[in-house]
């Protein structure tokens, strides 16, 4: 009987610790590259701040380069784009540096000296254990691996290059299935159009060049990629959708999508979508093959000028952001499945791509979600930025909902322009950067105890909850066997 009793026990706290390692598996999500998981593009399960009274300012910190101009000195950003993962945020500094910070801190745990990054949209990725950050060098576009708990340097690769033509790269670097995917180009230093680039995929493992392709009309400015089953779907500078094997690189298909494409599709629902420059959204359907359906094509109704954002699409609903330098188009919700406006928001230009959290969502609320976009800033004619300039908003959207639903959440310190998306660590917290320099990091306000990044409030409530049941049971079990031993 005494043995049961024990192994009864046993099996109850086992019971609480399997449920709690199970629950925070699932709910744990970093954000380890550009729009997160290339299988679900912007959509995040994290419990962001919801509003502006939620929301607080959990560091900042400014990383900032100065140059002169006319004897005017110039202050910009050093910054590349953040990567949340686990406990830890990594970023580049274009003057030669990978960084590792404390994600709920923003202190420095670890630096490494990295050469010729981009000067400005350095997107870099994680994967097997290592970061892969982007160079540019005269002699065209290499990447560089470091262990993500040491920085250590694990690789470099070979130079990509087009002929005698060097490359540049500001496309994301996209890590799927042990290889990494990116694109390079080239641009007139006149005219700004892009000459060339060259799409690659290298081995993570090594960084060999497993497949590249030669476009000799585009290149692949902020042009990334989306994974359609065994391919990847992948745009280009001119318009072009192309489709390519993963494991060989062979092409598939191609399709135009009517006009210059400067961001990264989306493959959702059996269909890709791609906002073109522009001004409006372009989808085709793709089988599991990457084969692009002929016949199948459907275009948006004009919603403004000048789209880099990359769509996101969730529950039938696609969301983008439009406007920036020069251009002034809303934040527009359209039915993924005709392409039809359903709304627009005039009061948010952005060139942000959303960041979708889908936390809050329930069939009581008609699965409402949350999104995240910045504002990309307001000048007036002395280049002085209006106060809100690089703004954090928060839009809310359910199922039916035909009309606008959006607050500010978040105002810098610093007053900039912005064109930065956000990225999301699992426990909710939001980060990002504007020209400034200046890093943000924007958690919930909480009466709790903080949590460890990738923690989550309710697998840590369960899990107390459980521990005090199996603790009962113990006791219970104790008073239970002396009892009987008086007896």
């Amino acid at each position: 009987m005494k043995s049961k009793r024990i192994r009864s026990a046993l099996c109850a706290i086992t019971l609480v610790f399997s449920i709690s390692v199970c629950a925070a598996a699932q709910s744990a999500q970093d954000w380890p590259q550009f729009l997160g998981s290339p299988q679900t593009p912007g959509i995040a399960a994290a419990k962001t701040p919801v509003n502006p009274s939620a929301a607080k300012l959990l560091w900042s910190i400014k990383h900032s380069t100065t140059s002169e101009y006319n004897g005017m000195k110039m202050e910009s950003n050093a910054c590349g784009t953040p990567i949340a993962v686990g406990n830890s945020l990594y970023l580049t500094l274009s003057s030669g540096t990978l960084l590792k910070l404390d994600a709920q801190t923003g202190k420095t745990l670890a630096s490494a000296s990295c050469k010729d990054i981009p000067p400005y949209n350095s997107q870099i990725a994680c994967g097997d254990g290592k970061i892969f950050v982007p160079q540019q060098t005269s002699a065209g576009v290499r990447i560089s691996a470091f262990d993500m708990n040491s920085l250590a340097s694990v690789w470099q690769s070979d130079t990509i290059a087009y002929g005698s033509s060097a490359q540049q790269i500001a496309s994301p670097i996209m890590y799927y299935g042990h290889k990494i995917y990116f694109g390079t180009y080239t641009q007139d230093p006149k005219t700004y159009a892009y000459n060339s680039g060259v799409y690659a995929c290298l081995s993570a493992e090594n960084g060999k060049t497993a497949w590249k392709h030669e476009n000799a009309a585009a290149g692949y400015y902020w042009n990334g990629a989306a994974v359609v089953g065994s391919a990847i779907a992948v745009s280009d500078t001119a318009g072009n959708v192309s489709t390519y094997r993963l494991a060989d690189g062979s092409p598939v298909s191609t399709v135009s999508a009517g006009g210059p494409v400067n961001s990264t599709p989306c493959y959702a629902n059996g269909r890709i979508y791609v906002s073109v420059k522009s001004g409006y959204i372009y989808s085709v359907k793709a089988n599991a093959n990457g084969q692009i359906v002929a016949g199948t094509a459907l275009k948006s109704a004009a919603l403004g000028n000048n789209i880099s954002s990359s769509p996101v699409v969730y529950n039938g609903r696609l969301y983008v952001a439009g406007g920036g330098y020069g251009a002034e188009t809303p934040f527009s919700v359209l039915n993924a499945a005709d392409l039809k406006t359903i709304y627009q928001i005039k009061g948010i230009q952005s060139q942000s791509s959303p960041l979708v959290t889908t936390a809050y969502a329930t069939a009581a609320n008609k699965n409402r979600v949350l999104i995240y976009v910045t504002k990309y800033g307001t000048a007036d004619q002395n280049s002085v930025f209006s106060k809100d300039s690089s703004c954090v908003y928060v839009i809310s959207d359910h199922e039916g909902q035909t009309k606008p639903s959006y607050e500010t959440l978040f105002t810098p310190s610093a007053a900039q322009s912005c064109s930065q998306s956000l990225t999301c660590s699992a426990d909710g917290t939001l980060f990002y950067y504007n020209d400034s320099g200046n890093l943000y990091a924007i958690g919930s306000k909480s009466a709790m105890p903080a949590l460890k990044t990738g923690e989550n409030a309710s697998v840590w409530i369960a899990s107390v909850i459980l521990a005090g049941i199996a603790l009962a049971f113990l006791l219970k079990t104790k008073i239970t066997h002396k009892g009987a031993d008086k007896r």
